[in-house]
């Protein structure tokens, strides 16, 4: 045989066994697609990177929502659509695990959407806040502070 010959069939050898069957214990390669795509989506930044940065850092956090948004601030005595004129700069952080004693907390989370409510029953209390991901970068998209 040829050292070509030998060569390729080396090759051939080595590229069919890597094709095997056998499960790795890597679980990116084990996972179903859906899952592994939904992955790269986020191209770089995670949502817990920017969720720290957003609430540290007031000019990253006025980079990061395009106003107009949706959402209102309403209180007993005026209410106003947000604009970078009247925006009240946000300081805590979205948490999984937050004190509901005094109110209730609703956290949803997928790969490019986050929604974060706190309220109280019939009280006239609810904020709500929305991140969505867009083109790699994640912004806020909604804000509601309702103290009624």
């Amino acid at each position: 045989m040829r050292p070509c010959q030998f060569l390729l069939v080396l090759f051939s050898a080595i590229a069919i066994c890597s094709c095997s069957n056998k499960k790795h214990d890597n679980p990116a390669i084990n996972a179903p697609a859906a899952v592994t795509a939904a992955t790269y989506k986020e191209t770089g930044e995670s949502f817990e990177k920017f969720n720290q940065r957003f609430h540290a850092d007031s000019s990253f956090q006025l980079s990061r929502i395009a106003f107009p948004i949706g959402g209102r601030f309403v209180d007993d005595l005026e209410s106003r659509l947000w604009s970078p004129d009247n925006w009240e700069v946000l300081t805590t952080p979205v948490s999984a695990i937050t004190d509901t004693t005094q109110y209730k907390h609703s956290l949803v989370r997928t790969d490019s959407f986050v929604t974060e409510t706190f309220w109280i029953d019939q009280s006239g209390f609810k904020v709500e806040r929305r991140f969505a991901l867009k083109d790699g970068k994640w912004y806020l998209v909604y804000y509601d502070d309702i103290n009624l």
